[in-house]
């Protein structure tokens, strides 16, 4: 089994609130294990709606591209975790040089 020490996020430890005071993290609803997502699994992932995620496929040809699972035009895809982070990486990345910083 692959390690997942690579992944910037830690479900393992508990959040703190604005209050001060500690809550759990609620597990995550797709799998640290796999270094795949099915196409719900990449939208809880990266917390965008369906509609969303249709219209970021269609405009946007950095978002992550679905590999399918075998030859045919209907064939169910999947999602490497690897290029979803890459893309809010560059999303964010993009946004933190575009932006106009206030004095």
């Amino acid at each position: 089994m692959a390690s997942n020490n690579h992944l910037p996020i830690d479900f393992s430890k508990e959040g703190l609130c604005s209050a001060g005071e500690t809550q759990s993290v609620p597990p995550p609803t797709w799998s640290l294990a796999s270094p795949n997502l099915r196409f719900k699994e990449l939208l809880s992932f990266m917390r965008v709606s369906k509609s969303k995620a249709y219209e970021l496929i269609k405009k946007d040809p950095t978002f992550p591209k679905g590999i399918p699972l075998y030859d045919g035009e209907r064939s169910p895809k999947v999602y490497r975790v690897s290029d979803a982070l890459a893309w809010i990486e560059m999303r964010s990345s993009k946004h933190r040089h575009n932006s106009p910083i206030s004095k």
